[in-house]
């Protein structure tokens, strides 16, 4: 369990559930060239999206994933063989210049350095490559990662609402954080220092898919008015700020 911001330790997650996952992937799917096909899912978990890009895209995808474990079950997909190797994203064991894309997908807020972690897949990426980053986003006002009390260790229930909104320097001294949160300027500092240009920004709201596993059970029955409420204000100007997620579509610029 993680004190502060700056000491996250490593968590496993899978955001690929169905309709995050088209959700997802219709957004990077303008920015994929069919004649640069070499994509890197850093951190890529049970390879849910990476068997997508390789099926569905047709990317020559391949996945780095930091459990070994989780490698180890990746291997019993005849797609995935041989396409997903254990590693650290502080630390990539490729040569400079060599892919075309990469995704950061719910990652980054989980990895102990993000700013190490930015400037590998800086490296690794051909010049004029492009990054994807789907990153919690500050601004919706429910901490969907586990937040517990430092003094009790209980946890704080997902539906106290503001959680994110408290300040770091207060927070780290009350609360154990099992993964970060972005302000939407803040994600994209961290992109431009380590030698990307923003694209794009985008938003994604909740699909209601129970993702994290601890959806209330009450929710199974008005789960369709949540889901109708989430996609119009995906689409609502301004409001479409405070979904779940954040994107953001980086360019390599040297």
């Amino acid at each position: 369990m993680s004190a502060t911001f700056n000491n996250i330790q490593h968590f496993k997650g899978n955001t690929a559930a169905p309709l995050s996952t088209t959700k997802r992937l219709r957004l990077m799917a303008k920015y994929l060239d069919p004649k640069k096909p070499r994509f890197l899912d850093c951190g890529c978990g049970i390879g849910g999206y990476l068997q997508a890009l390789v099926e569905d895209l047709h990317m020559d995808a391949h996945g780095i994933e930091y459990d070994a474990r989780t490698v180890e079950q990746t291997q019993l997909n005849p797609v995935l063989k041989n396409r997903i190797t254990q590693g650290d994203l502080q630390d990539l064991k490729s040569e400079s210049n060599q892919w075309d894309y990469a995704m950061l997908n719910e990652v980054l807020e989980h990895v102990g350095d993000e700013r190490k972690v930015l400037r590998e897949v800086q490296r690794v990426l051909k010049p004029g490559g492009i990054l994807f980053i789907f990153s919690p986003n500050r601004w919706f006002p429910f901490e969907t990662h586990c937040v517990n009390l430092k003094n009790s260790k209980r946890q704080i229930p997902h539906w106290i609402p503001l959680i994110p909104y408290i300040p770091v320097r207060w927070g780290e001294k009350h609360l154990f954080y099992w993964g970060r949160n972005y302000w939407q300027k803040e994600l994209a500092d961290l992109a431009i220092n380590a030698g990307f240009s923003v694209l794009e920004r985008d938003y994604i709201w909740q699909t209601f898919e129970n993702i994290s596993g601890s959806q209330p059970r009450w929710m199974t029955a008005i789960k369709p008015a949540f889901k109708f409420a989430s996609q119009t204000l995906e689409k609502t100007p301004f409001l479409r700020r405070f979904g779940v997620s954040q994107v953001l579509i980086c360019r390599k610029e040297k």
